[in-house]
C-alpha cells in the first residue's frame, strides 16, 4: 500500500495521470526510454522524474536499491544534462532503459512526493494543514509549475503568490478561482489547461468535506481578475499619477494598494465605488488625463519637506552630518567646492612629504608617516562619497514629491 503522506489518492492519481496517463500507457510509451520534454528539461523517466535536474547522489539514493548496476549507471549519466545535451542523451540511451511500473510508482510515492511536499510547505506555509484533497492540489501545482512560483515575481506567477496569501489568511474560497485563472497561460487544447480545471474541482471537493464554511462562500466569491489586465491597470494608474497603486505585479489584493488606487480613481471620475476592474473602468482610464499637481507642491523645496517631518530627509540630514565629520564640513561640497577640497587634500599630502623630508627622518619612517596621512585622506574621501549618496537620495525624494509620487 502506498504512503501518500497526507494527500488524497485522488490528488495522487491526478498527477500520475497528468504525467503518464495510465499504467497501460506507461508500459507502452515510457518504460523503456528516457524522454526529453523540451526546453531546459533533462532526460526524464519513471513518473515525471527529471534526472537532468538531480545530482548523482540524489539519483543514487532514490534509485540505487531499485534497479541493477547497469541501469543505475545509465540513470546517473543523465545527471546535469539539460536542453540539447538532454535530448542527445535521451536518443543515445533509447532501448537501454527499463523502469518497471511498480518501481516508478515506488520512487514517485516515496521520494518525489515527500520531497515536493516539503518544498511546497517552504514556499506556501500552511499548505500541509489543509484537507488531503486541497493539500494534494497545491502539491500538484508545485510539482508541475515549480513550488518557487508561490514566491516568484511577475504576472506569470500572480495567481500562485495570491494562493500563498490565501492559505496564510484562510481565505480558501478564492483559491479555486485563482487556479482556474492560471488557465490563461495555456491554449484551451492543452493538457495543462484541463489539468487546472480538474485541480480546481478537486480543491472545491476538499473544501466541501473539510472546510465547509469556506465552501459556502464559493457562490459569492467573484472570479479572480486576469493578472495581465491587472498589470495594464496598475501601469495606467501610475501613468495617470496614482503612484500609490503599488508594484506592477498583476495582483489585485483585497484592501491592498491597487484596490485603493482604483477606488481613488473611481471617486475622482464619478464611477461606482467598486474595487473591481470592469469595462467602464478601463474605458475611463483610457480617456483620463494625468492628475494635476498643485503649484505649491510642484515648487516645493527640501526645506519644505524637512518642515513636514519627511523621514527620508531627516535620515539624509543625519547621514550628511556624519559624512561632514569625516571630511570636515559640508559647506565646500558642490561644484567647484569639491575640486577645491581635492586640491587641498593633495596639497596636504605633498606638504607632509616636504615637511618630514626636511627633518632628516629615515626613508622608512617617511613612508609610514605618509601612509598615515593617506589613511586620513581616504577617510575624508569616504565622507565625500557618503555625502553625495545622501544628496542623491534627497534630490530623488524631492523630485518624487514634486511630481506627486510621494506624500
Amino acid at each position: 500500500m502506498l504512503d501518500l503522506h497526507g494527500i488524497s489518492r485522488a490528488a495522487f492519481d491526478l498527477v500520475v495521470a497528468a504525467e503518464v496517463t495510465s499504467q497501460a500507457a506507461y508500459e507502452r510509451k515510457y518504460r523503456r526510454v528516457l524522454e526529453y520534454p523540451g526546453e531546459q528539461s533533462g532526460p526524464t523517466g519513471g513518473i515525471g522524474y527529471d534526472f537532468g535536474t538531480q545530482t548523482r547522489s540524489r539519483i543514487s539514493a532514490d534509485w540505487g536499491d531499485k534497479v541493477d548496476v547497469g541501469m543505475l549507471r545509465i540513470l546517473l549519466g543523465a545527471s546535469g544534462k539539460r536542453g540539447e545535451a538532454a535530448a542527445a542523451y535521451s536518443r543515445a540511451t533509447r532501448g537501454q532503459v527499463d523502469i518497471p511500473w511498480d518501481v516508478a510508482l515506488d520512487v514517485f510515492a516515496n521520494c518525489d512526493l515527500p520531497r515536493y511536499l516539503a518544498i511546497l510547505e517552504r514556499y506556501c506555509p500552511g499548505a500541509g494543514h489543509l484537507a488531503p484533497d486541497c493539500k494534494g492540489v497545491l502539491w500538484s501545482i508545485a510539482f508541475n509549475r515549480d513550488a518557487a512560483g508561490f514566491a516568484k515575481p511577475g504576472a506569470r506567477y500572480a495567481e500562485m503568490r495570491e494562493i500563498r496569501a490565501c492559505v496564510a489568511s484562510g481565505a480558501l474560497a478564492r483559491i479555486p478561482g485563482l487556479i482556474r485563472s492560471m488557465q490563461r497561460l495555456w491554449p484551451k487544447t492543452s493538457g495543462l489547461y484541463s489539468r487546472r480545471e480538474t485541480e480546481a474541482r478537486l480543491f472545491e471537493k476538499g473544501m466541501a468535506e473539510h472546510h465547509p464554511a469556506e465552501h459556502d462562500k464559493l457562490a459569492t466569491t467573484p472570479p479572480a481578475p486576469d493578472p495581465d489586465v491587472v498589470v495594464q491597470v496598475q501601469t495606467r494608474l501610475r501613468e495617470l499619477g496614482y503612484y500609490d497603486a503599488g508594484a506592477v505585479d498583476g495582483q489585485l489584493v483585497p484592501k491592498g494598494r491597487t484596490e485603493a488606487a482604483i477606488l481613488a480613481f473611481r471617486h475622482e471620475h464619478d464611477l461606482p465605488l467598486s474595487p473591481g476592474i470592469d469595462d467602464e473602468l478601463l474605458a475611463a482610464m483610457a480617456r483620463a488625463e494625468p492628475r494635476q499637481v498643485s503649484e505649491v507642491r510642484a515648487s516645493a523645496t527640501t526645506q519644505d519637506l524637512r518642515e513636514q517631518g519627511v523621514q527620508t530627509i531627516a535620515l539624509t540630514d543625519r547621514i550628511k552630518g556624519f559624512a561632514g565629520k569625516l571630511f570636515g564640513g559640508s559647506s565646500m561640497l558642490g561644484g567647484g567646492g569639491l575640486l577645491a577640497w581635492v586640491t587641498d587634500k593633495a596639497s596636504a599630502v605633498s606638504g607632509a612629504k616636504d615637511a618630514v623630508g626636511g627633518l632628516g627622518i629615515p626613508p622608512q619612517a617617511i613612508v609610514w608617516l605618509l601612509a598615515a596621512v593617506a589613511v586620513l585622506v581616504a577617510f575624508a574621501g569616504l565622507g565625500v562619497m557618503i555625502w553625495f549618496i545622501a544628496q542623491k537620495i534627497e534630490t530623488k525624494r524631492l523630485a518624487d514629491y514634486r511630481t506627486g509620487k510621494n506624500t
